[in-house]
């Protein structure tokens, strides 16, 4: 994802909306609601993004043939519930979510760059 046209986009203002999800209104005069949902889904860590490899899978042998049954393992729902959010520097903030996680932090450019609204996510900079 091309983040360089919202390098000098910066957040003017950030806020719980009505719905439960989070209000940015940015420098350039759009706003952006994201669902918390929406946010968790888009950690933008490495353990959420998938960058430590594949998933773990579990192998079961049994018998004297050692026969093998693989299955992915399944990771629990993550939370959506926010115990806090902080800002990180000048430059980004960061979720601790309700299991915990707070490993992602989310820069301004990345949040202004991930823009869930129709405008947004039709255009070529969001698709890249």
């Amino acid at each position: 994802m091309d983040l360089s046209p919202f390098e000098n986009i910066e957040p003017q203002e950030l806020r719980w909306n009505d719905d439960g999800g989070v209000r940015i209104s940015w420098s350039d005069g759009h706003d952006s609601d994201y669902d918390l949902a929406y946010l968790r889904a888009e950690c933008p860590c490495a353990t959420c993004k998938g960058t430590h490899g594949p998933p773990t899978t579990l192998v079961i042998k049994t018998g004297r043939a050692g026969f093998q049954i693989a299955s992915t393992k399944r990771k629990s729902e993550p939370s959506i519930e926010v115990k806090s959010v902080a800002p990180v520097g000048k430059y980004a903030i960061r979720f601790t979510w309700g299991d915990g996680h707070d490993a992602g932090l989310y820069s301004y450019r990345y949040l202004r760059g991930i823009c869930p609204c129709p405008n947004c996510a039709g255009s070529p900079t969001a698709q890249a």
